[in-house]
């Protein structure tokens, strides 16, 4: 009977040290090397087409292939530097979700892709009428810089 009380006990303290801290749709690759122990303040972005600062370094503009509804559509997202000179050395992830139904749409984090011109680019699916929030990462050389948020109502 000790013995089994030890056995409990030890595997108590053990298990939270062995159990894996993500759900499991955590992304592969670049994107999962991204250290996020440094948290970066949230900044909310307004609306397509206008320029939003990130950070003291860095400000995005973000657009859609065509006007957001039920379906797939391309975000692309353009960052600048300070002298408004385009910037295409960062690592940028997204990650769309319904708040009102956090976990159930969730996309978990996808590294954007780079066109030719240098923007960053992604395809979002709604599927679903509602509230909607695309999660931005920034990183540079695994460093997390920024997160911004785009909100939108699907309708």
């Amino acid at each position: 009977m000790k013995n089994i009380i030890m056995l409990t006990l030890l595997l108590m303290v053990l298990v939270p040290f062995t159990a894996q801290t993500h759900c499991g749709s955590c992304p592969t690759g670049q994107s999962a090397t991204v250290s996020e122990k440094t948290e970066a303040p949230l900044m909310v972005i307004a609306s397509p087409k206008k320029a939003q600062w990130i950070s003291k370094e860095y400000y995005v503009e973000y657009d859609w292939n065509k006007k957001p509804k039920i379906g797939s559509h391309i975000l692309s997202v353009k960052v600048f530097d300070k002298s408004k000179k385009q910037v295409t050395d960062l690592d940028i992830t997204a990650d769309a979700y319904m708040p009102s139904m956090k976990g159930s749409h969730d996309t978990g984090d996808k590294a954007l892709k780079q066109n030719k011109k240098g923007d960053y680019m992604i395809p979002v699916n709604f599927m679903m009428l509602g509230d909607w929030e695309i999660l931005l990462k920034f990183s540079k050389a695994n460093k997390l810089l920024s997160k911004a948020a785009i909100n939108l109502e699907i309708k």
